[in-house]
């Protein structure tokens, strides 16, 4: 027995307990042998698919100007998912399960309606077993043949920023080894393999001919008459000129000149205007954006409830499940507002006829043009556009027989020239007169009789001799010579050096010829890392990853018809 001042359990409320404890055990022992149901994704997966379908109208109403629409109606113009990829004017994606849409099955289309009902455009995607379409008229829009729309429309301009990205990746580099030369994905080497000679020879005749040498022997010589006879040379006229100075002719020249155009320039006073000009500003606002994430949450499974000792006891094993939890967190958001702003225009007033500069900067001027005759000019008449100049100066000519002058202006002189014909020193005869002159030289010539075998001297010494008895021998005192008749005669035989190549293959490289062996084999590669920067443009004003680069564009957004 417990004694009543004793604090603790008694046996009865130790049972109480256990029964309490045994009875919760087994509820929760039934209720997870029920099936526990998954969480829904298809809303998240449904939304991955409509951004996408609407990505790929987005892309394909700017795609469809005016150059690239249907004309007749029911015509239609189809641009598939593979061509928007290839165009540039779309970025590969991917289905909720990470793989690629269908790229031919997936596509835009543009179709003429009846007249003055616009176009229907129509953006079909397929991926994997899930496919849908939508569509969307482009009635009031700048498609319309001759602005035939029953509203004022107009296109948002939207702000786009260019974004960028290191990506990391590994490339193949080529290299040869040493003494090869790298072309493309190849090494190659050329070394000499043979050489020889590239030198042969070649004769070539050539004859020399000469007068014999005469000997004679024992010969009596009797001297013949030396034949004399008169050469007559026609020699050169000698042609001189008379000149004989004439009087200049004197008259005036009157000569019109082109006016000089100046201008006098006057600045005139700037208009200046102000006005109010609204322009779309940047502001900053706070906003809240939530984030549902996956978190893994533990819970008793596969439970077991029995009686050990009398005692009912459960055993659970520990299993796992995805929560979504939802993270927020306050951003600053960047949104386009109306401001404005003074600007200052400036014109320039009625009579300006030449401007410089721009804005403040702008001067504006009235040029007036005058009209001066040059420094060089004696008279004038009329004025303004009408002035006409003259230049009265004096004229220096020759008269008619002048054959010949000098200088120019007052320094100008005039000159008859008459030629005249007369016979160099020498002549001993002449013939005719004046151009018809004709000069001679006579002289004698000297000659020996016809049979004269040995003659000496030359001129008034000549003496001419005929063998009356005794021999006479022609030879050759040159012994490479050899005598033909009255004549010595040579023939040699001269050897040239050419060069070619006899042999297939060879190369004729100055006095060699040389045979090249040429190596090709594959290049030698290795892998090494590489880094470059991908582009993007987004409407947004930050991209998680990616930086600005500062460059912006322009791009139309939404049609707005009021």
């Amino acid at each position: 027995m417990y004694s009543n001042n004793k604090k603790g359990f008694s046996i009865l409320d130790l049972l109480v307990k256990i029964i309490f404890a045994g009875i919760f055990i087994f509820i929760l022992v039934w209720l997870f042998q029920k099936k526990i149901p998954n969480i829904n994704m298809d809303p998240f997966y449904s939304n991955v698919f409509r951004e996408n379908i609407k990505y790929m109208q987005d892309a394909g109403e700017s795609y469809f100007t005016d150059d690239k629409m249907p004309t007749t109606v029911g015509e239609t113009y189809k641009l598939t998912l593979d061509e928007m990829e290839k165009l540039n004017i779309i970025l590969p994606f991917v289905d909720k399960d990470g793989k690629a849409c269908d790229k031919t099955e997936s596509y835009v289309s543009v179709t003429k309606l009846e007249d003055n009902a616009g176009y229907e455009l129509k953006t079909n995607l397929v991926c994997g077993k899930e496919s849908n379409f939508v569509t969307k008229i482009l009635g009031c829009h700048n498609y319309c043949p001759g602005n035939n729309c029953n509203n004022a429309c107009s296109v948002e301009k939207i702000t786009e920023y260019q974004y960028k990205r290191l990506v990391s990746g590994t490339g193949t580099k080529y290299y040869c080894d040493k003494g090869f030369t790298l072309k493309g994905k190849y090494c190659i080497k050329t070394t000499l393999k043979d050489s020889y000679s590239a030198a042969y020879t070649t004769t070539e005749t050539v004859t020399t001919r000469k007068p014999a040498d005469v000997k004679t022997s024992e010969a009596t010589l009797k001297e013949l008459k030396v034949v004399v006879t008169e050469k007559k040379t026609q020699l050169t006229t000698v042609v001189t000129d008379k000149k004989t100075q004439l009087t200049t002719v004197v008259g005036e020249k009157k000569t019109e000149l082109t006016p000089i155009k100046g201008t006098t320039s006057t600045q005139l006073t700037t208009i200046k205007t102000d006005k109010q000009e609204a322009y779309s500003c940047t502001k900053t606002k706070t906003e809240r954006q939530c984030t549902t994430v996956y978190e893994k949450e533990a819970y008793q499974c596969n439970c077991t409830t029995k009686f050990v000792g009398g005692v009912l006891k459960t055993s659970c094993d520990t299993c796992y499940k995805s929560v979504p939890v939802q993270k927020c967190s306050d951003v600053k958001v960047e949104y386009t507002d109306t401001c404005y702003r003074t600007v200052s225009t400036y014109s320039c007033p009625s009579g300006t006829n030449r401007q410089t500069g721009s804005g403040s900067s702008l001067k504006c001027y009235k040029d007036t043009t005058t009209y001066s005759c040059p420094s060089t000019a004696t008279s004038q008449t009329g004025s303004g556009a009408n002035l006409k100049c003259y230049k009265t100066e004096k004229t220096y000519s020759c008269p008619s027989g002048t054959t010949t002058q000098e200088g120019s202006g007052a320094n100008l002189k005039c000159y008859k020239v008459e030629k005249v014909y007369s016979c160099p020193s020498g002549t001993t005869t002449q013939e005719g007169s004046g151009a018809n002159l004709k000069c001679y030289k006579v002289t004698k010539v000297y000659s020996c009789p016809s049979g004269t075998d040995v003659q000496e001297g030359s001129g008034t010494s000549l003496k001419c001799y005929k063998i009356v008895n005794g021999t006479v021998t022609y030879y050759c005192k040159d012994k490479t010579f050899k005598l033909d008749g009255k004549t010595c005669v040579k023939t040699e035989t001269k050897t040239v050096t050419k060069y070619r190549c006899t042999k297939t293959g060879y190369k004729l490289e100055g006095k060699k010829c040389n045979l090249y062996e040429t190596k090709k084999v594959n290049a030698k590669t290795k892998k090494i890392d590489t880094s470059k920067y991908e582009y993007k443009w987004s409407r947004e004003t930050e991209l998680a990853g990616w930086t600005r680069t500062g460059k912006t564009r322009t791009v139309d957004g939404e049609e707005i018809c009021k």
